[in-house]
């Protein structure tokens, strides 16, 4: 409900702006945030429908995007610095001074021609809806500015977006949703390490995505959490007990419980992890009205915090490659009929990826709203019902709660998950944007 009604909102300021030709272009804060929040809806939108941008591909397109609509505003941004020399990339220059510039226009060029790239193996009707909303956005802006600094702005946009789009093609990661499974790659062996799960039992996925290069240098190796507990088969051991307790709560969920665990569901249908993330910044950008720059700020970091997150979790899953609960359950408690709320994801338990991108999240959205800022999260209205939080931290462990109420993921790799993803999100926040 909320994507469609903030891109349909996106596409009514477009139609209905009567703004009058400006020669003398405002500071980006001065512009409202509605081009940048249509093109996140965008991508979330593309998320849906793109074959292989699953959970963790997904994570890093909203990273490399985040980037690309920040540098394409930042000379028009007064005293702000380049993320790119801070995270491993190159800074681009402008050949212009900034008022001969304007800048919403650079980021719609940027945005359409970084979407086109991440999305190529979008379909031919998805990618006709990336230049309807590039051309939307092009003819209200002829309204409002000169020719010559929307085409400056423009030729600008466009070479940010080619110069990172370039860039990225070097992480380790390139074109991921051709190759989310690794035909080379055999899992390890023995007692308490992952085998396929049911009902699709799939080989397991992206088992290399740990060594991307981050965005921020050694994400992973200054993430690590401690190794789960001893894996035991002994109904007197901790690791039965932590089963035990997954599985004792399975028994007994309320409809509160269920509702939670496929609210936070990478289902078909729902949003996938950073997607959702990403659609709940944009509601808090939108209830709050930020400006350009600061929308382009907040889905910069965003962006980072959740590419960085995926990458050091998968460097812990396939680290330990620990069982899930539905083998332990079904083979070593003796109950081969039970099942989880929503089907188990084809990698290994610890630590809990949805705990640990949300935590990331969680920690920019406090920088940008406040660790107190409350608010209601619309993703699912039609669906779920709206569901409101006292704190973003509080929505982070909801997040990774429902791990543990849909079956599968233990408490422990919950909690050292949510550890995990503050210190990701707390090194991003490291960066100099000012």
């Amino acid at each position: 409900m909320i994507l469609k009604s903030l891109f349909s909102f996106a596409l009514l300021i477009i139609a209905v702006a009567g703004c009058k030709k400006n020669d003398n272009p405002a500071p980006v804060d001065k512009y409202p945030a509605d081009v940048a929040n249509a093109w996140m809806q965008m991508q979330i939108k593309l998320t849906k429908s793109t074959p292989g941008y699953n959970s963790v591909v997904s994570n890093r397109s909203f990273g490399y995007t985040g980037i690309a609509m920040y540098e394409a505003l930042l000379p028009g941004m007064q005293g702000y610095r380049s993320l790119l020399p801070q995270i491993g990339g190159t800074a681009i220059a402008t050949d212009k001074n900034p008022d001969q510039y304007y800048w919403p226009a650079s980021v719609n060029a940027a945005m359409a021609s970084i979407t086109r790239s991440f999305f190529e193996n979008a379909s031919t009707a998805a990618k006709a809806s990336i230049d309807s909303l590039e051309l939307a956005y092009t003819t209200k802006f002829q309204g409002e500015a000169g020719t010559d600094k929307i085409q400056n702005a423009t030729d600008y946009g466009k070479r940010v977006a080619t110069a990172i789009y370039a860039w990225s093609a070097t992480d380790g990661a390139h074109q991921a949703y051709a190759h989310v499974v690794d035909p080379t790659y055999t899992a390890p062996t023995g007692d308490g390490m992952w085998v396929p799960t049911p009902q699709a039992f799939a080989a397991p996925i992206l088992p290399h995505w740990g060594d991307n290069r981050s965005f921020i240098a050694d994400i992973a190796a200054g993430t690590q959490p401690g190794a789960p507990l001893a894996y035991s088969e002994s109904n007197k051991s901790p690791f039965y007990a932590m089963v035990n307790e997954l599985y004792t709560i399975s028994l007994s969920l309320s409809h509160e419980d269920s509702i939670i665990a496929k609210f936070w569901g990478d289902q078909p249908g729902n949003l996938n992890v950073p997607a959702h993330a990403t659609n709940i910044l944009t509601q808090l950008i939108v209830k709050n009205n930020l400006d350009l720059a600061a929308a382009a700020r907040a889905y910069a970091l965003h962006g980072i915090a959740l590419n960085d997150a995926s990458i050091s979790v998968f460097k812990t899953k396939y680290r330990y490659n620990l069982v899930r609960p539905i083998t332990y359950i079904r083979s070593v408690m003796g109950h081969p009929n039970w099942n989880t709320v929503i089907p188990t994801p084809p990698h290994p338990d610890c630590t809990a990826a949805h705990a640990v991108v949300s935590a990331a999240s969680a920690v920019i959205l406090e920088n940008v709203f406040g660790a107190n800022y409350s608010f209601t999260d619309h993703s699912y209205d039609a669906t779920y019902g709206a569901r409101t939080y006292n704190s973003p931290d509080d929505y982070a462990k909801e997040a990774g709660r429902s791990r543990l109420l849909a079956g599968i993921h233990y408490s422990p790799t919950i909690s050292e998950g949510l550890t995990q993803g503050r210190q990701v999100g707390n090194k991003v926040l490291q960066l100099k944007l000012q």
